[in-house]
Parts: structure tokens; sequence; C-alpha cells
């Protein structure tokens, strides 16, 4: 969304907001060898940050229309990699320059590939993942067609591909693939060829039953192997499931469905005989709650819903799922024998109910009325735009955090708008009114506790506003570095604010509200720049300038003599700056700051050990990690 202008706060603080929230339209037309577009065909288009940036990867998955278009949002200002296909091709577009108006890429197949990939075996069994040199996301390419993918406008230099299972939809270094990754070399004007083979692959198929030999659809088939699930399948109408394309080995096979007991069982995959099973799943001994739900004027209210929690003790509740009424306000569950808290609510309009359930038992819980709602009208007194502003109401328990709303606790929110103003439909309960401005890590609440038909009026002031700004140069020439990505994080980590360096090396995020920042600044093939506990107080400007150098590189080797379950190292605890250990233990980090650094390796999460290395500008340093058996 654009920002609305305000012109006292001067041109360059609405370009720097609007950048941060403003999203662009990329049009993707593909087009056949001999020039016709090719419409209504299936389509692909991913995004990942192009490095140094970085931030999750997206994508988009749809049909091309009738002019053989497929249109791609992109998400905001920062640049972008974007990797989008037909069956058969996958073309690679550097996205760094963006356009009020819809760009428009033409994706022609008979342009020369960069890479041509062959199959030798069943394509339809396999998937191809690439990862891009320096990217560390891997990307799910389009399906192979006649038994090739060919891959346009790759950028020069060292990539990574690894064929899967059809069935996996993600890879990461814990994923079942069918083969290690292999490196590929694209250079520049020529044609690199790579040929996978399909190894010999095995099948499991089966029906998934009742105790009355009753077909159960939508059951949920996982596969596992290394405690990591791997493939899925869901079971269709007669219950029967299908895992295709499955490498040969052990694997665990897991199988659940609503209102019944989960069934767990060791598996061996052979290629030369397919895996038949039955698999009978025991109904959950359950209780049906009935009942009814109505307005004050004894009207069916819409669109409302009933939060189930299972009361554990007097302090907790467990969350087991949302339930709807019908077009006459009648609802009916199950739920496993206990006393369960029963919530229904209608936009502001919220009532609770305590039962108690006994299995093979019906409860009626009787004919509830949902209560007149109350109404908060407020306003917001800013120096800054309020776009991403926001408002939230959350029913207050005895034991609440409003900072840390609970399942169901959050009744109601809304955008504020541009003038400040904001109105919610409220419950008659003890209520904390908190507002969450962009780009601080400080919300500000009120607490209100409403009657029925009551308004109240409530009022938001935000302080005056500061900047920080400042200059980025190299260490060896003196010179500014020009379109360096500058990242402003707020005190939680959240990235609130994004921009790139002038020919000058300046930046400068305006205006900020009072608190804590951290800024993070990238350049290409240059170590990282951190700033931590940069406090900007009211109309105070902050100079936050980065000298950055030529990084060095951290590679690593976990010695083990036993698997080990997913692993990753992290650099120093204020950074960003990780990387997954490999399936050969090895890793690697580059664009490391000169000097004394904490390498820490995780397992599971969990911090297992810790080194200290020095890293010199421009040079590698090794560190060892030996793990006890």
């Amino acid at each position: 969304m654009r920002l609305t202008t305000f012109l006292c706060l001067g041109v360059l603080a609405q370009w720097l907001w609007a950048g941060v929230t403003a999203s662009f339209l990329l049009r993707c037309l593909f087009v056949a060898e001999d020039g016709t577009p090719l419409t209504n065909v299936p389509a692909q288009a991913d995004l990942i940050p192009a490095p140094p940036a970085q931030g999750g990867q997206s994508g988009t998955r749809g049909v091309t229309d009738s002019q053989g278009q497929l249109l791609v949002l992109l998400p905001n200002q920062r640049p972008w990699w974007v990797i989008a296909g037909v069956a058969g091709a996958a073309f690679f577009l550097d996205i760094r320059n963006h356009s009020p108006q819809p760009m428009v890429v033409k994706c022609w197949l008979g342009s020369k590939p960069s890479l041509l990939c062959r199959v030798d075996g069943d394509a339809t069994k396999v998937a191809l993942f690439l990862r891009l040199s320096p990217s560390p996301w891997w990307v799910r390419l389009p399906p192979f067609k006649d038994g090739e993918l060919l891959l346009f406008n790759l950028p020069p230099g060292d990539h990574q591909l690894v064929l899967t299972p059809t069935q996996v939809l993600t890879y990461w270094s814990e994923a079942l693939s069918l083969q290690p990754p292999v490196t590929v070399t694209i250079r520049e004007g020529q044609i690199t060829h790579i040929t996978f083979r399909v190894p010999p692959l095995g099948t499991i198929e089966g029906r998934i039953l009742d105790p009355s030999n009753h077909p159960i659809p939508n059951a949920t088939v996982i596969l596992s192997q290394k405690g990591f699930g791997q493939m899925s399948a869901l079971s269709d109408a007669n219950g029967q499931f299908r895992l295709d394309g499955v490498p040969e080995g052990a694997y665990q096979l897991l199988v659940t469905a609503a209102d019944y007991e989960a069934v767990e069982r060791p598996v061996v995959v052979k290629a030369d005989a397919p895996l038949n099973l039955t698999v009978t799943l025991k109904p959950l001994q359950l209780g049906i709650v009935k009942g009814r739900v109505l307005g004050s004027d004894r009207q069916v209210v819409k669109d409302g819903r009933i939060f189930v929690e299972r009361i554990l003790s007097p302090s907790v509740r467990q969350p087991v799922g949302i339930w709807f009424w019908d077009a006459d306000g009648r609802f009916e569950g199950k739920v496993p024998s206990g006393v369960y808290l029963l919530t229904a609510q209608a936009g502001g309009k919220r009532v609770s109910k305590q039962v108690r359930v006994e299995a093979n038992r019906e409860t009626d819980a009787g004919e509830w009325v949902l209560p007149q709602p109350a109404f908060v009208e407020g306003i917001v007194k800013s120096r800054i735009p309020l776009a991403n502003t926001r408002v939230r109401a959350m029913v207050l328990r005895e034991s609440d955090d409003p900072l840390q709303p609970q399942w169901g606790s959050i009744v109601a929110e809304s955008p504020v708008a541009s003038d400040g103003r904001f109105q919610l439909e409220v419950p008659s309960e003890p209520l904390a009114i908190v507002l969450f401005p962009f780009g601080s890590g400080k919300p500000l609440l009120q607490r209100i506790h409403p009657k029925p038909g009551q308004r109240v009026l409530i009022r938001f002031e935000l302080p005056e506003t500061g900047a920080i700004e400042g200059q980025v140069v190299r260490t060896d020439t003196g010179q500014p570095v020009a379109q360096a990505l500058v990242y402003l994080l707020d005190e939680t980590g959240m990235t609130v604010g994004q921009t790139m360096t002038n020919r000058l090396g300046m930046y400068r995020f305006e205006p900020l509200l009072p608190g804590r920042y951290s800024v993070r600044c990238q350049a290409q093939g240059l170590a990282m720049g951190f700033r931590h506990n940069v406090r900007v107080s009211e109309g105070s400007r902050v100079p936050v300038d980065f000298v950055l150098t030529v990084g060095g590189t951290i590679v690593g080797w976990v010695k083990t003599k036993r698997e080990q379950p997913r692993m990753y190292v992290l650099v120093d605890a204020d950074t960003n700056l990780m990387a997954l250990v490999g399936r050969d233990g090895r890793f690697q980090i580059d664009h490391i700051a000169p000097g004394r650094h904490i390498v820490m390796l995780f397992r599971l999460g969990e911090q297992i050990a810790t080194k200290e290395v020095f890293v010199k500008s421009g040079e590698a340093v090794e560190v060892e990690f030996e793990l006890p058996q």
C-alpha cells in the first residue's frame, strides 16, 4: 500500500516509508519457439532475495492468461531474484530496479539456454531443485517435459542441483533426495549439459479403513526418515493412497485422521516389490456437544465461531479447535472426555460457557445469547505517517500479558486511518486496547472494561520523532559505497525499514519514533556491518556510519562417528550470519568482518558447542567441531 502524502514531512520521508511497504507487479510473458504465446498452461514463479539482501522465499503458482502472461507480485522494493517457468523451461530474472508501472519480461523458449538438464528414467517420478550461488535458498524448478528441462539466463558461477522424488515439495539438508547435490558451472555464452539417472524406486500404496472396513477419506499419510517428515499423501473417497517414487530404505509411516487414533509403523521399501498396506484406525472415544447461539434480539448472528479449549487445571487451558454454527444458529462437535470452555464470538459479541463431556454421550450446552457489544472510538495524534499502524482489542484474563496474546483472546483488530482515527466493536469484558506504531518495538496500551452498548473514547499520542543517518565507505579505498543495502531493526529484531545508499554512500531513516534500534549494512563482496543499541530520542538525528572491509570466510567441519539430526552454525549471538551443516559435516560462511568471533554449533535448536576464531580480511579460517559418541 502506498502511503498518504504528508507534505510537512518532506519528499524524502515519503519516499523512504513508501519504499518499505510498496509492492510491484511483474508480468512474465511466456513465448514458444515459434513466437506464439503459451496460453492457458500451468506456470510458476519463485522469489528469493537477491544477495546480499536477506529475507524469506515466496512463490506464485497459476495458469497463463490469453496472452501467455503470469502475474507476479513483488512484495517490496528490495532486489529480487525470480525463477519463472513452465513445464520444460525456467528463466532466471534479476529484478533490482522497480517501476511503479507493471514490468513485462519476455520468456522466449527459442533463446539460447544456459543449462540443459536431461533425465534418464521416468521423469514423472522426480523433481529438480536449484540453488543459485551465493543464495541459501533451494527453488523447486518446473517439471521436466519429454525428459528435458532448459534453464535460461542463469548467472555465471557455480550453482547446485539436486534430484528428489516428485512428492518432495521443499528441499533442505535433511530432505529426501535421489543423490547428493551436484555442482554445475555456468559460463557466459555457453550451454552446460547435465544428465540425471533415476535410480530404482519403490511405491507405497494402500487403503485406510475403520474397524468396520469402511474407507476413511482425507486421512493424512506421512513418510518419515531420521525423524523428519519427507513425503505425504491424502487418502481419496475410497480410502486409497499412494506414495510414488520412494527410494529404497527403511522409513516410518504415520497415518492420522480426524476423530481417529493415529497409527505409526515401520516400513521397508524395495524397488522390485511395491508395498501394499491396509491400515485400520480405531475411532477415538468421543462425546458430542450440541447447542444453539442467538443474538440478543433472538435472531441468528452470522459469521460467528466457537473457540474450544480443554481445561487441564484452574490455570491451564489447551486449545482444541474452532467450531461454526449453521444457518439456524445450531452447532455440534465431538471431543474426548473432559471439561471444556466454549467461547462463542461474532464481532464484538462474545459469551463463554463451561461444559463437561463424557465419552459416547451427548451433552446439551443449551441456548446461548450473545450480549450487545460495546464500541471503542479512538484517535492517534502523531507527527509521522500512520501507515501500517494498527490497533488491537484483547480480552484480559487474570494472568494475561496484554503484549502476549493467548489463543482466542484477540477479539478485534483494525488499521488506523491516515487521520489517526479508528473504531472497534468489542465485547463487554475487561480489555486491553493495544496500539502498534509501525517502526516501533514499543506498543502503547490502555485498559478498559466497557458495558454492553457503551461507547468508549480513548486517545493515543505518539512522541516527537527522530532520525538515523550515515555514510557507508570502503576501508581499502575510502570511497563511498553506492547501492549498499541498509536495514533498520526494532528492539524485537523485526525489520522495520530498508533503503539503499546513494552515489555518495549516504542513507537516512526518517521519521523514527523514539526507541532503541539496530542497523545492518550489506554490500556485494564486503563484510556485513552492524550497529546495535542505537538510541533515538525526540528530535534527535543519530549518525551511524559504516566502514566496510573485504570480509573473510569461516570454513568448518563437524566430525562425528554417528549420523546427527539437522545442525547449523551461528556466528556471534547478535548477527544473523548462519549456515546449515551439510550431510558431509561441512559448512561455510562468507563475508565475515575481520576480528574475533564466536562460532556456535546448534543441533535441533540446542547449542551444543562453541569455538572462538580470528578472521582476517580476504582469508579463510578453519574451525573444527568433534562431537562425542
